[in-house]
């Protein structure tokens, strides 16, 4: 079974790459040598910018099949709603919205700020959760503060996407940080999503777009990761990380190279797979170019399996990538 379905996803590859390279690797020297050259291409860079070149990346790279997002810019009171789907994105909109009273990103608990960022909507809250009428119809609940935002010592929570009070009070011309939709927008939006597949950009002035060559970059950064833990080449693994890398436990790279050089120890791990594949720009007020990776890990070490969602947080600093941040 498993040689069934090695066989399946390098033919899979092989219609995006050199197809005749790869079969003549598979008669001459089988299996198991096609899935290596199959690793090494997906860790190309060349490889990645083919592959997504027909695909409407301009807000990330989405491997599930529907993904809902809703883009906001501070300055211009907007949020702009898009559906992506099939490698397309599907404008539904734009809509004014309210903010926090202060302008500038989020850094402090009662700033009244809204943050800048990338971020998830974890919950949704109506009337059937006893959602107090002072945040209309419905919400959203947000991750804020996320992974990076707890590295860069942000504090606060509560920053919803939600309504207008349901009594028809309209005396405040700001919110508390929240984003703020007219009540019969937000439900017509409801409407037309799931609540668990939305992800929500804030950034402070119009819309930050990613470039294909960034996401490509990206994307082989990732492959090479996968394929210097699945071979347990410790010393290129390290060279992937910057040198200021945090865990997201506020381990630093010291602790977190000695932790890898154990786990490493306790040998190669039979499979390294990854799947449901997010990469999206992430707006930010530090200065710096930064990616989110969001993905589902699944890894056979002996007779164990382990899964999980892991989030990578990567940087691009002088023409260089490297992982800042991991969860």
């Amino acid at each position: 079974m498993r040689i069934i379905s090695t066989i399946i996803f390098v033919v899979l590859v092989a219609f995006r790459v050199e197809a005749n390279e790869l079969v003549d690797i598979y008669r001459t020297s089988g299996v198991g040598a096609m899935e290596k050259r199959a690793d090494e291409l997906l860790g190309s860079v060349e490889y990645w910018k083919e592959a997504i070149k027909d695909l409407d990346t301009r807000f990330g790279y989405f491997e599930v099949p529907v993904k809902h997002l809703f883009l906001v810019d501070k300055s211009a009171y907007r949020l702009t709603f898009y559906d992506y789907k099939g490698g397309r994105l599907t404008h539904h909109g734009d809509h004014r919205v309210m903010l926090g009273d202060a302008h500038g990103d989020k850094f402090v608990a009662g700033d009244l700020k809204t943050p800048v960022g990338t971020y998830r909507i974890t919950l949704r809250f109506d009337a059937k959760n006893k959602l107090g009428q002072f945040y209309g119809p419905l919400a959203y609940a947000t991750n804020y503060p996320n992974h990076l935002d707890k590295s860069l010592k942000k504090t606060g929570h509560s920053i919803w996407i939600h309504g207008f009070p349901l009594n028809g009070d309209r005396s405040k011309d700001r919110s508390e940080g929240c984003v703020v939709l007219q009540n019969d927008v937000l439900s017509a939006m409801d409407k037309q999503i799931q609540h668990d597949n939305i992800v929500v950009m804030i950034n402070e002035a119009g819309l930050l777009e990613a470039d294909k060559e960034d996401l490509a970059n990206v994307l082989s950064l990732l492959f090479k990761w996968r394929w210097f833990w699945k071979n347990a080449d410790l010393k290129s693994y390290l060279e992937l990380y910057s040198e200021d890398f945090v865990r997201s436990d506020g381990a630093k790279r010291d602790r977190f190279d000695a932790a890898k050089r154990q786990a490493f120890k306790r040998g190669k791990p039979k499979k390294v797979e990854l799947s449901n594949i997010e990469v999206m720009p992430y707006p930010n007020s530090i200065g710096q170019t930064l990616f989110i990776v969001r993905f589902r890990q699944a890894y056979k070490l002996k007779a164990h399996v382990f899964k999980r969602t892991k989030e990578l947080y990567i940087r691009k600093q002088n023409g260089r990538f490297s992982i800042v941040l991991e969860h």
